[in-house]
């Protein structure tokens, strides 16, 4: 009874292991760079940035706005976001908002505007949308000097947050605006989602990736002819040594068992290496699956840094 229930044991750790399987489509983490005013806060270095970076599409406050209550929190929160401490940026924002006459709809909207590039900025997609959706900005036209930036503010955090069909809806806007730049956005999405059906199968960015990609086929081939030969394969080299020894460990010690007549103890370790061996093979698959990720990644890092296809690079206007 005791072996019966034993080589059950077995049977389902072969059988679990034979089914699992490792998806052969990479899912990769591209992730935009940090802006130049970021960089330039947290490592307190000093960047030579173009002379109309900051550049504001609004009109400077008047003078007698500058001595208004909701002009001075307004030019306090600029000092702020210029230095690029957004959180008393934002506060400084709201501050102005809730001094500020009703009738300045023009003002209004540009501050609103403000603290939606404040919350882009520090990655706070979700207070995004809702200050684009919740305030005038959700009315605005052409007309708006900061038009193309919010969109692309907006076109980016709808993404960010999986909000496929807002995304597209504000895509198609921007491409009435803008065709190239919403061919650039296209492009970046494809490269986030590894889309390789709509990337160019001739760009060196593909060819780059196709060469040097590892076969998680291959992978879990190698590993089940040769424990530890598939993460040798995949460059790691150290875990392949120690798979390698592992399974030899059990299987000497099954055998071990098995020519001195304690028969279960010998399915007992036969059904642990079972378990290494079946691991090993969809882990050799999972490393392939891995390396092929950190690959496309430096290579989708190196071609949306060069184009600049990330909306926070396409911003014509900053802090």
């Amino acid at each position: 009874m005791f072996k019966r229930f034993v080589t059950l044991i077995v049977l389902c750790v072969f059988v679990s292991g034979c089914y699992y399987r490792v998806p052969n489509h990479i899912e990769p983490c591209v992730q935009a760079p940090p802006h130049p005013k970021e960089i330039q806060r947290e490592r307190r270095v000093f960047l030579c940035l173009p002379q109309d970076f900051s550049t504001s599409p609004f009109s400077p406050l008047t003078p007698a706005e500058m001595h208004s209550d909701w002009g001075k929190e307004y030019s306090i929160a600029m000092a702020f976001a210029e230095d690029f401490d957004l959180y008393r940026a934002i506060t400084g924002f709201k501050r102005a908002l809730c001094l500020m006459p009703y009738d300045c709809h023009a003002r209004r909207q540009e501050v609103e505007y403000a603290t939606a590039l404040a919350y882009y900025l520090g990655r706070k997609y979700t207070e995004v949308i809702y200050t684009v959706e919740s305030t005038d900005l959700a009315s605005v036209d052409k007309s708006f000097p900061a038009f193309s930036d919010l969109l692309l503010i907006l076109y980016d955090s709808y993404e960010q947050k999986g909000m496929g069909d807002h995304a597209r809806h504000i895509l198609k806007l921007i491409e009435a605006n803008d065709s190239a730049c919403a061919a650039r956005l296209t492009l970046l999405s494809a490269i986030r989602q590894a889309d390789f059906e709509q990337l160019c199968p001739t760009d060196t960015f593909v060819c780059g990736y196709n060469s040097e990609a590892k076969s998680i086929r291959r992978a879990q081939m190698l590993n089940a002819a040769l424990p530890g030969a598939g993460y040798w394969y995949v460059g790691m080299k150290q875990t392949a040594v120690t798979a390698a020894l592992v399974n030899a460990l059990f299987i000497g010690a099954a055998v071990h068992f098995f020519n001195n007549g304690n028969t279960a103890a010998g399915i007992l370790t036969l059904s642990l290496e079972g378990g290494w061996y079946f691991g090993g093979i969809s882990g050799a698959g999972l490393a392939a699956k891995r390396y092929n990720e950190q690959l496309y990644c430096s290579y989708a890092e190196k071609i949306t840094q060069r184009e600049e296809l990330f909306p926070v690079m396409m911003l014509k206007y900053s802090f």
